[in-house]
């Protein structure tokens, strides 16, 4: 008999060493949007804004609004796609959502010091400012040419200008800049951590302003229990 079961065991064995793991890793995407530039790219208007949600097939959204004006579902004067895109989406498919701004005082607390910065920055050096938002201007006329997909709005071609405007915004304007930005990012970060703690196995789609895709990018492939997909490799052949 012992001689029997030892058989049946060392049987069972091998299949159960085959046996994938079960994943208790969240899936995210970070799909960036545009803001008000969706008019202004044909090729990523809301509608295919929309369409690309739907393919990332989220369990989960974490948005780029504050708590109270999500419940409120009130309209946002440069975040165009959430009363005319995101919110219908959320209403039909009943999504997990996370709003990833902070609530007050929070929120002013980290944007008020923020904008002081750059405020001191144009009124000191208004020269370099001034220099700086026409850099800022000549960026995105070719970028608004690059953009012939959402897959490219994604890309690493994207990321690497965001990253590049960011690092020269922070040179000029200084510490406060830096800390601004990195506290505002952060915020949206530590929600996207918690949805993923809440919702091991989920896909989770970030919905957040192409600025900011390439620091989240950044954090998120370092993240445990996080496993960053590659959004414009998912979109490409949308």
């Amino acid at each position: 008999m012992r001689f029997l079961l030892a058989l049946l065991l060392c049987g069972l064995l091998p299949a159960a060493q085959a046996a994938p793991p079960k994943t208790t890793h969240a899936e995210v995407a970070v799909l960036a949007t545009l803001h008000t530039l969706h008019a202004q790219v044909p090729a990523y208007s809301l509608q295919v804004l929309r369409d690309s949600i739907l393919r990332l097939a989220p369990d989960v959204l974490c948005i780029e609004v504050r708590p109270d004006r999500y419940a409120q579902r009130a309209p946002e004067a440069n975040k165009v796609e959430y009363p005319d895109a995101v919110y219908p989406l959320i209403d039909a498919h009943r999504y997990r959502v996370y709003p990833m701004e902070p609530a007050q005082p929070r929120f002013d607390a980290i944007l008020k010091p923020y904008l002081q910065a750059s405020r001191e920055f144009a009124a000191t050096n208004p020269a370099a400012s001034a220099a700086f938002s026409a850099h800022a201007e000549s960026m995105y006329a070719p970028l608004r040419a690059y953009w012939t997909s959402a897959a490219r709005v994604n890309d690493a071609v994207t990321d690497a200008q965001m990253r590049a405007k960011h690092a020269l915004q922070e040179g000029l304007v200084g510490e406060g800049e830096r800390a601004g930005w990195d506290a505002w990012n952060g915020e949206f970060l530590a929600t996207i951590e918690r949805a993923a703690a809440e919702n091991p196995g989920k896909r989770i789609v970030v919905l957040v302003g192409a600025e900011h895709g390439y620091w989240l990018r950044e954090k998120l492939a370092q993240r445990p229990g996080i496993r960053l997909l590659d959004t414009a490799a998912l979109l490409a052949d949308h």
